[in-house]
């Protein structure tokens, strides 16, 4: 089991990113090492902190976050993305992700149990620091 896992939050939506920064501040073993609000910015913060896992909104202005994911996954291969979306997880848009290379789609409002269910087997699982 590694001890920390640190997390990446992407949202267009300021309520959404303080309603998840709030939650895993008190998840213990997380970090939130950095947010950012659109599919470009993500990508240079994913390239600057190296984060074990990015949770990201499939719908945002400008970069979306299936052409976020894209790009992350063509650099960062093992990077572990999980897509939010208020769409649900059935729509193409979902179906999309997980041929990008989305581990999960989740649907909106997240809630503390789906987020803890995700960060414990993401600690319990063996991996290696990505390449970003």
């Amino acid at each position: 089991m590694s001890d920390k896992l640190d997390v990446v939050v992407v949202d267009d939506s300021r309520s959404v990113l303080r309603h998840l920064e709030r939650m895993i501040a008190d998840i213990e073993g997380v970090s939130l090492v950095g947010t950012a609000g659109d599919g470009a910015s993500a990508l240079r913060l994913v390239a600057e902190v190296k984060p074990d896992l990015v949770l990201m909104d499939i719908v945002m202005p400008d970069m979306d976050g299936l052409t976020a994911l894209r790009l992350i996954r063509s650099k960062a291969k093992d990077l572990r993305v999980v897509m939010l979306s208020s769409m649900g997880g059935a729509s193409s848009r979902a179906e999309e992700a997980f041929r990008l290379g989305a581990i999960q789609v989740l649907g909106k409002p997240i809630d503390r149990g789906q987020l803890e269910a995700l960060f414990e087997a993401e600690l319990e699982a063996p991996r290696e620091r990505p390449e970003a």
